[in-house]
């Protein structure tokens, strides 16, 4: 076990010095035998990047979904709170892979930085492509793609989604894990 040979601090450095560039382990801890990563998170969080600019950028097109037309961040800010707090996020899920479609979002961050717009968005859990369906929602808002009935008729699953953004704009961003089951 990596308990009797490695410290965290040496685990988080091996971890680090043996993965790929695009994963980065920021801290490590023992754990009880119980412990699992994915239910034991107490919140995750995404951050999804918008490239907001009329050309292209070469360093960011492969990270950021690039929209070349003006986005209204006020308009996204005026229909966020459709997508916060503990509701049935069911018709924004990709798929059924799940009996339990509630979740809690604690918070939905938008704000423009020069030429993106990055989005927040914590939760205690995701359904799978539910960032991305509100993001997209989120941006056909902004850009009068849709009315206000249209994002409730959607939240509500009296008209199916067809706006998903690309996944190369989405990046986990933080994990938080309870002190329960750390030893």
């Amino acid at each position: 076990m990596a308990e009797d040979n490695l410290s965290p601090s040496q685990l988080k450095s091996a971890l680090n010095a043996n993965t790929t560039h695009n994963i980065s382990a920021n801290q490590c801890f023992f754990v009880n035998s119980d412990f699992n990563s994915r239910f034991c998170a107490r919140y995750r969080e995404y951050t999804y990047f918008i490239h907001n600019k009329s050309e292209i950028d070469p360093f960011t097109y492969r990270y950021s979904w690039h929209i070349p037309y003006p986005l209204d961040v006020e308009k996204m800010h005026n229909i966020k709170h459709y997508f916060i707090g503990e509701q049935n996020y069911r018709y924004l899920a990709n798929k059924a892979d799940t009996d339990n479609f509630i979740r809690n979002v604690y918070f939905l961050r938008i704000r423009r930085f020069r030429h993106f717009i990055v989005i927040n968005i914590r939760a205690n859990g995701f359904l799978r492509g539910m960032v991305r369906n509100i993001v997209g929602l989120l941006a056909a808002y902004a850009k009068n793609r849709l009315k206000i009935t249209d994002i409730e008729d959607i939240i509500s699953g009296r008209r199916l989604s067809n706006f998903k953004a690309p996944a190369k704009g989405l990046f986990l961003s933080n994990v938080n894990y309870s002190f329960k089951g750390l030893k």
